[in-house]
């Protein structure tokens, strides 16, 4: 239950693996406890920061849901950081697709438990893929995913371009929001199941 944060292996070290008969395994090798805590507790200050600097004042719907698409594909981005086995560096993770980072958040467990979060998401990236390569924005796709997240979701009317993007702010924030939120959880968790048991080990040989 800890992070590695070690270089890929390659031949090189099969090769040396067969020279020397260990690769070597240390604490360098693990991202520690506070570390891990600390990636969490910047990236959720990093969202906060994105949503009220990044999301953009305007009056143009086109240009929030491209602001938006993009806040939200730098938290599924620290989602994957924070929930894999092996630790990367944002950058690392830019030959993904948007689709294909969703897919590996999904596969983490994003979305696996709500039935509403990981198909507003795929929408928002249907709906960015509109503005970025058509001159079209079908803006019932984009009432259909604010009304599934809107607490009148019987009631729901929405008139205008700037009530959507109002409420694309408030989407956008919440979706982060939440991934931050889980993410600290995931990590604070990790760190008291491990603790959990190794005490039950020093229990049983002691």
């Amino acid at each position: 239950m800890r992070q590695i944060r070690r270089s890929r292996p390659t031949f090189e070290s099969a090769h040396e693996f067969n020279r020397v008969g260990n690769w070597g395994t240390g604490p360098e090798h693990w991202l520690s406890d506070e570390e891990r805590e600390r990636f969490a507790d910047e990236a959720f200050g990093e969202l906060e920061r994105l949503i009220k600097e990044q999301f953009p004042r305007t009056t143009n719907l086109e240009y929030a849901v491209l602001k938006a698409h993009l806040i939200v594909e730098y938290a599924i981005t620290e989602h994957i950081r924070g929930h894999s086995a092996v630790f990367v560096e944002h950058g690392n993770l830019k030959r993904f697709t948007f689709s294909q980072k969703l897919e590996i958040a999904y596969l983490q467990g994003f979305g696996a438990n709500d039935p509403v979060i990981f198909p507003t998401v795929e929408r928002l990236n249907k709906i960015r893929n509109q503005v970025a390569h058509s001159f079209v924005l079908d803006r019932t796709l984009v009432d259909e995913m604010l009304r599934v997240n809107s607490e009148g979701y019987d009631d729901f009317v929405i008139e205008n371009d700037r009530q959507r993007i109002k409420q694309l702010r408030w989407l956008c924030a919440y979706i982060c929001g939440r991934m931050a939120g889980e993410l600290q959880s995931h990590i604070i968790m990790e760190r008291k199941l491990r603790d959990a048991y190794i005490k039950e080990l020093d229990d049983a040989a002691s």
